[in-house]
């Protein structure tokens, strides 16, 4: 028994050997081949930016790069991407969006074109954050539209500063936590994977394979557009992206008591709608069954014929869903 013990202790430590040499080796190729496709699709890349207005704003030594469209003078929409996203998340759906509003739309903290210095992405952190932005750019009151890890980090935002918030759309997210967290993981392993910065880090540094990976399985109904696939590529493979995206997973930067509890139990003084696809294989329509019930102050709405990834599946809806929310919050 000893020696087997012994022969397995010796062929863990190899493995671990192994994997310490390789990955630096594996790190270096993965930056090159991802500095190598951001130079093929340089062109492609430039013409989608050229269709938008790009600005960035640095608040207490953090740069954040955003969009910018609508009326400059107009009420306020921040919307906030998920993971494997960045701004372009929403680059469907802008153009239905009234813009009769102002619309700012940034990459969060370490994606894209924004700040990939700070090691700091407690949730409550980043939201806090997000409202210096807003600050810096004279914004007082505003909607929030949020989507997957975006909303996570909207809820804590909301729940943060209610007195900045004229109404929240969040889309993609757990409202209801389940009896079980296994049953949980089961639905979502990337929530235990990642606890590991290692494991995050080391799949997110593949770029072309983990979008490839995430965009894939049910997660769209309708396939993603090559285009669409090259962008989100280009802007995942930054340097610095993959270290610093898994580091929204650690267990210490967590509160889903507030990311989730917190809305479905909400006393906000302002509305709250939930916008949720109808195939989305990670927040199942059993999962909202009895919301209406258990989270009185949400309301719901379908987007039909759309998966985890409706603002690519069906922009039109989405942004319908949106004008219909802020225009009803403010009669």
């Amino acid at each position: 028994m000893k020696k087997l013990l012994r022969s397995l202790l010796r062929a863990l430590l190899a493995i671990v050997l192994l994997i310490a040499i390789y990955a630096p080796i594996r790190t270096r190729r993965l930056e090159a081949r991802g500095a190598q496709f951001r130079a093929q699709t340089q062109a492609a890349h430039d013409a989608v930016d050229a269709q938008f207005h790009h600005y960035e704003q640095t608040v207490n030594g953090i740069r954040s790069h955003y969009v910018e469209e609508g009326q400059p003078d107009g009420p306020v929409i921040l919307f906030l991407h998920g993971l494997p996203e960045g701004w372009y998340s929403w680059h469907y759906v802008l153009p239905s969006v009234d813009h009769g509003y102002r619309l700012i739309i940034p990459d969060m903290k370490g994606y894209g074109r924004s700040d990939r210095g700070d090691n700091d992405y407690d949730w409550h952190h980043v939201a806090r954050q997000t409202v210096e932005l807003m600050d810096s750019l004279g914004v007082q009151k505003f909607y929030l539209v949020t989507h997957d890890w975006g909303t996570i980090i909207g809820s804590v935002l909301a729940h943060d500063h209610q007195s900045r918030l004229s109404g929240f759309v969040r889309m993609e997210a757990d409202l209801i936590r389940g009896s079980s967290r296994i049953s949980g993981y089961l639905q979502k392993p990337q929530w235990l994977a990642f606890q590991s910065h290692f494991i995050g880090s080391w799949l997110m540094q593949d770029a072309e394979w983990f979008i490839d990976t995430v965009y894939h399985g049910g997660r769209m109904l309708t396939p993603i557009r090559q285009a669409d696939r090259d962008y989100l590529v280009y802007e995942f493979s930054r340097p610095g992206v993959a270290d610093k995206v898994p580091n929204y997973f650690l267990n210490s930067n967590r509160d889903l008591d507030t990311a989730i509890d917190g809305v479905c139990h909400n006393t906000f003084p302002f509305p709250v709608l939930q916008v949720q696809a109808d195939h989305d294989p990670a927040q199942p329509p059993s999962l909202f069954a009895d919301v209406e019930k258990r989270c009185t102050n949400v309301r719901i709405r379908w987007v039909k014929n759309a998966s985890h990834f409706d603002n690519f599946d069906q922009p039109e809806q989405v942004a319908q869903a949106i004008n219909d929310f802020v225009h009803g919050a403010q009669k």
